[in-house]
C-alpha cells in the first residue's frame, strides 16, 4: 500500500466503504424481511389451524349432540327390541357423517338373563348392518368407549382405535352414559355411542398444505398420532416415541405443549421431509387432540433468497460501475499531483531551478503549485544560509576540538606521576560534559617531601569556565611556592581571581599539601564537596569543615585551614559535584549513600581501580540519561617510607 498511487488508494477506500455499507443494507433488509415473512407465515399457520380446527369441531359437535339426543330418549322411555334396532339403524341412515351407532346396556339391564346386549348398527358398502356386538370374544363393558364415561359419568371422545368385530375400521368413538332411576337413585343403565370414521378427518388434514413440502398431523389427547402424511406413523407411533427414536428433544417438549392443550410457534425439524423449518400447534378444546402445522424455511425463504441474490448481484454491478467511475475521476484529479510529486523529488535532490506548471485556478492543486513555487525560493535562500552556518559551526567545533586539546593539555594525565617514589601514589580523572568543562585537578612537589594536591569546579560550563579554569590552575601553580601556607595560597587566588570578574564567575576549590615525612595533610576547603579518607581498615571518615566561601565572589576574605595525619595505605578520595549529583533517566540523583556504599567496598584498591570504580558505577546508573555535569576524581594513597 505504501507504493501505490492516490487514485488507487482513493479508489480502494471509497468502494470498501461502499462494499461494507452496501454489505450491512443488504444484511438488514434481509435479517428484516426474514422477521416479516416468518411473522406473516406465524399469522397464516394460526389462521388455517384455527380454521381446521373450527371445521373439525364442528363436525364433531354435530355429530355429539346424536347421542346425547339418544340417551335422553333411552333414560325417559322403554323401547322394545325391535323398535330399538329400527331407532338405532334410522340415526345411522338419517346421518351419513355417522359410520355406526350403538346402544350398550349395562350387564342384565335389558334382558335379566342376558349379559351382553349391545345393538350396534353400522355402514357397510351401501347398506346398513346390525348386529350384537356382545359375546365372550367381545365384551365391550371392559372397553375404554364404554369404561371411560362410565367411570367418569360424563361423555367422552375415545381415543382412534381399530373397532374389532364391529366396523372394522379405523375410528373414533362419542360416548353419552344414560341412567335410570331405582330407589330415587340414579344408576348407569348403559352407554350410547356413534362412531365415526377417521377417513374424511384424514383428508381433512392432508389438504393442509404450504408450499410444496408443507403438511399437517393429529396427535390425540394421549399424544397419539392420529392423522400424518406417513401411514406408518399413524395409529403406531406417539409424538413421544417418534421424539426418542429420532433424537429430537424439541419435539418432545413441543408434544407436551400440545397435550397440556397450548398453542405456540417454534421452530421445527422434520423427520418426515428431514428439513428445518416450523411449526404451529393449536389445540381442539372438545376432543383433547391437537393439530400441528409444518411449513419448511427454504420454501419459505425461496424468494427472499433470491430477491437478495438480485440485490446482491446488482450491488455487485454497481461498485464495479461506481470503481470505473472512481478510477476515472482519480486519475483526472491525481495526473497534476503526480507531476509535482516528480518536481518535488527533482527539488529534494537540489535542483532548485527545475520549472513548475502554470496555474489560474485557485483549487487545492493552485494553491499546493503556488506553495511549492514559495518553497523552492525559500530553500534557495536556505541553503545558501545553510552553507554559512555550517562553515561557522565546523569554525566553532574545530576550535571547541583545540580548546578541548589545549584544556587536557594543561592538566597532568600521566600516570602513574611518580613511578620512581613508594611513599604516594596518586591518580586523577576528568570527563568533561561537553567539549571543554570547568572541572579541575593538579598536583605537583613543592620540595622534595611536600606534595600539593588540588580540585576545583568552576561555576557554569563550556568556554568561560574553561578559562576560568585555566586561570585557576595557573594561579594555583604561581601561589603553591616552597613554604607557602594553604591558607594564604587560597587567600592570594581569590583576590587575582575577584579581579575583573565582571560575569561573577566563581570556583569551589579544595587544595591539600602532604608531608610524605609525616604524612601529615594541611588542607583547605573553599566551598567544596567534603572528601573522603578510607583509613587502612576500612574505617571511613568525612573532612565535614569549610574555610570559607568558594574563589572569586568576595575580594577581601580570610580563609581558615585544618591538618590530618594519614597513616600507611590510608586513602583519600577527592571529587567534583557531578558525581553526587548525576542524574539517571527518571530525574534522580546518584546521592551520597551510593558513593559512601561504593567506597566501603573498594577501600582497600588502589587509586587507579577505585577512581575508575567511581566513574564507572556513576556512568552505569545514568545509563541512557545525558550527562549533566563535569565529572572530575583524585584519589592519593599515601605509603609510609621504609
Amino acid at each position: 500500500m505504501k507504493n501505490k498511487g492516490l487514485g488507487f488508494k482513493l479508489a480502494l477506500y471509497i468502494v470498501t466503504a461502499t462494499v461494507v455499507i452496501v454489505g450491512v443494507i443488504l444484511w438488514i433488509n434481509y435479517y428484516n424481511s426474514k422477521k416479516v415473512l416468518v411473522k406473516n407465515m406465524e399469522e397464516q399457520a394460526d389462521d388455517l389451524a384455527r380454521a381446521t380446527v373450527n371445521k373439525i369441531e364442528g363436525e364433531l359437535e354435530t355429530v355429539s349432540k346424536i347421542p346425547e339426543n339418544e340417551a335422553k330418549v333411552f333414560e325417559n322411555f322403554n323401547i322394545s327390541k325391535e323398535q330399538l334396532n329400527r331407532y338405532i339403524q334410522m340415526i345411522v341412515t338419517e346421518n351419513p357423517e355417522i359410520f355406526g351407532s350403538c346402544v350398550a346396556f349395562e350387564p342384565y339391564q335389558y334382558f335379566p338373563d342376558s349379559l351382553y346386549y349391545a345393538p350396534y348398527c353400522y355402514r357397510k358398502d351401501d347398506s346398513i348392518v346390525c348386529e350384537n356386538l356382545g359375546n365372550d370374544s367381545y365384551q365391550y363393558f371392559y372397553w375404554d368407549w364404554y369404561q371411560i364415561p362410565a367411570v367418569l359419568n360424563k361423555p367422552v371422545w375415545s381415543e382412534p382405535y381399530f373397532d374389532e368385530g364391529g366396523g372394522n375400521i379405523l375410528m373414533c368413538t362419542y360416548s353419552v352414559p344414560f341412567y335410570r332411576k331405582n330407589s330415587n337413585q340414579k344408576e348407569l343403565h348403559g352407554i350410547v355411542t356413534v362412531d365415526i370414521s377417521l377417513e374424511w378427518l384424514d383428508k381433512l388434514v392432508s389438504s393442509i398444505k404450504l408450499f410444496e413440502t408443507g403438511y399437517a398431523y393429529l396427535i390425540s389427547s394421549n399424544g397419539s398420532i392420529v392423522t400424518h402424511p406417513n401411514d406408518k406413523f399413524e395409529m403406531h407411533q406417539t409424538i413421544f416415541s417418534i421424539a426418542e427414536e429420532y433424537d429430537k428433544p424439541h419435539l418432545r417438549e413441543v408434544g407436551r405443549e400440545m397435550l397440556a392443550g397450548k398453542s405456540g410457534f417454534t421452530e421445527y425439524s422434520s423427520v418426515y421431509t428431514n428439513k428445518d423449518g416450523y411449526m404451529y400447534y393449536y389445540p381442539l378444546s372438545v376432543t383433547g387432540w391437537s393439530l400441528g402445522v409444518i411449513f419448511p424455511k427454504d420454501e419459505l425463504f425461496a424468494d427472499l433468497y433470491k430477491l437478495n441474490r438480485s440485490l446482491l448481484l446488482i450491488g455487485i454491478i454497481g461498485i464495479v460501475a461506481l470503481l470505473t467511475l472512481i478510477i476515472i475521476i482519480s486519475k483526472r484529479i491525481t495526473k497534476p499531483l503526480s507531476r509535482l510529486a516528480r518536481i518535488t523529488q527533482d527539488i529534494g535532490g537540489g535542483d532548485f531551478e527545475v520549472n513548475l506548471p502554470a496555474t489560474v485556478s485557485n483549487d487545492e492543486i493552485g494553491q499546493l503549485t503556488r506553495s511549492i513555487d514559495h518553497m523552492q525560493v525559500e530553500l534557495k535562500q536556505y541553503m545558501q544560509s545553510l552553507k554559512a552556518t555550517t562553515a561557522a559551526k565546523e569554525r566553532i567545533e574545530s576550535e571547541l576540538k583545540i580548546a578541548h586539546d589545549i584544556q587536557q593539555g594543561i592538566i597532568p594525565k600521566i600516570f602513574p606521576p611518580f613511578p620512581e617514589r613508594e611513599d604516594v601514589d596518586l591518580y586523577a580523572i576528568l570527563d568533561p560534559a561537553r567539549d571543554v568543562g570547568g572541572d579541575l585537578y593538579d598536583f605537583f612537589f613543592i620540595d622534595d617531601y611536600k606534595l600539593c594536591f588540588a580540585i576545583g569546579d568552576v561555576s557554569g560550563k563550556g568556554v568561560p569556565a574553561s578559562l576560568f579554569m585555566a586561570i585557576t590552575r595557573t594561579l594555583l601553580r604561581a601561589k603553591a611556592t616552597k613554604g607557602a601556607k594553604v591558607e594564604n595560597i587560597v587567600k592570594s587566588m581569590n583576590m587575582e581571581l575577584c579581579q575583573g570578574n565582571e560575569n561573577s564567575m566563581f570556583v569551589t576549590f579544595f587544595i591539600g599539601i602532604i608531608d610524605l615525612q609525616s604524612g601529615v595533610v594541611e588542607y583547605c576547603n573553599a566551598g567544596h564537596n567534603y572528601p573522603y579518607l578510607l583509613r587502612s581498615d576500612c574505617r571511613m571518615e568525612i573532612l565535614e569543615k569549610t574555610h570559607g566561601t568558594p574563589l572569586g565572589i568576595f575580594e577581601d576574605i580570610d580563609y581558615q585551614s585544618d591538618s590530618i595525619r594519614l597513616e600507611k595505605r590510608d586513602n583519600l578520595v577527592l571529587y567534583t559535584d557531578g558525581v553526587p549529583e548525576a542524574m539517571d533517566i527518571d530525574d534522580k540523583a546518584y546521592g551520597d549513600e551510593r558513593l559512601k556504599e561504593l567506597l566501603k567496598k573498594h577501600c582497600r584498591k588502589s587509586p587507579d581501580q577505585i577512581t575508575n570504580e567511581m566513574l564507572y558505577d556513576v556512568k552505569h546508573y545514568v545509563a541512557d540519561a545525558q550527562q549533566s555535569d563535569d565529572i572530575t576524581i583524585l584519589s592519593l594513597t599515601y605509603f609510609l617510607k621504609k
